[in-house]
């Protein structure tokens, strides 16, 4: 799905800063004893019903609206791409999938008292000072943290993931299993259509793990646009009129 980096590549401006931040929510696997030797595995099942699709109300509108078809499709080929499995007819899927786009501000994963905890576009976090306080100060003397932090704050476009348990009986709630929250930089000039491949592939290959960072920061060059031109037709020009007198 492309080249990714780690930072800019200096030689290429035509780039889309992409985040990725990945939770499993539900660790009970993690913490039995046969959990998966993968690091971060959240070791819950892959046959997948994709349940909605969705596009979170701001009062910023996204630049251009959405093909949610194509946005399907993209997450469908990385999802099978990724080890997942589309249900078929007469099977019981693992998951229950939700997808959920926009753009707006979130919550900053740089900032330990303030969580990834909405489905879609959150306010600007109080700075509430907790037990957390003094796990952060060490976190803050790392090389970068507080550009990371400033990056992190900005509006954002965003992809989300959400899985959910399929109960078996039909009275039961639904249980979260993992997130995965995809965002990309720069909403006011970026087409949503025009990333989410790069999206889609950045974030997939975390679906159902849990990062040990507080997000996995990636730059991808964007996909270039084309213009098919057909057969060239000369065109006289059109003989002026004479003028009036």
């Amino acid at each position: 799905m492309g080249c990714w980096f780690r930072s800019p590549p200096p030689a290429q401006a035509d780039v889309v800063g992409i985040g990725v931040r990945a939770y499993v929510t539900d660790a009970s696997h993690m913490w039995s004893k046969n959990q998966s030797k993968i690091p971060g595995d959240g070791g819950h099942g892959k046959v997948y019903a994709i349940v909605a699709v969705s596009c979170v109300p701001s009062e910023v509108k996204l630049n251009q609206p959405v093909d949610e078809n194509a946005l399907l499709a993209i997450l469908v080929r990385e999802l099978d791409s990724n080890g997942f499995t589309r249900v078929v007819k007469g099977q019981r899927p693992d998951l229950l999938l939700a997808m959920s786009y926009g753009r707006g501000l979130m919550t900053n994963p740089y900032l330990n008292d303030t969580g990834e905890v909405n489905l879609g576009v959150d306010a600007i976090p109080s700075m509430t000072i907790t037990g957390a306080f003094s796990i952060q100060l060490v976190d803050e003397k790392s090389p970068g943290y507080e550009q990371k932090i400033q990056k992190a704050g900005y509006e954002k476009l965003f992809i989300r993931v959400t899985a959910f348990n399929n109960p078996k009986d039909k009275s039961e709630k639904a249980k979260m299993l993992w997130k995965t929250v995809i965002v990309a930089d720069d909403p006011e000039h970026m087409d949503l259509n025009r990333v989410a491949s790069q999206m889609l592939a950045a974030g997939a290959p975390l679906f159902d793990k849990q990062l040990r960072d507080k997000a996995l920061e990636l730059f991808a060059p964007l996909p270039q646009g084309h213009v098919n031109v057909g057969t060239p037709e000369v065109v006289e020009p059109t003989p002026t009129p004479p003028a009036k007198k």
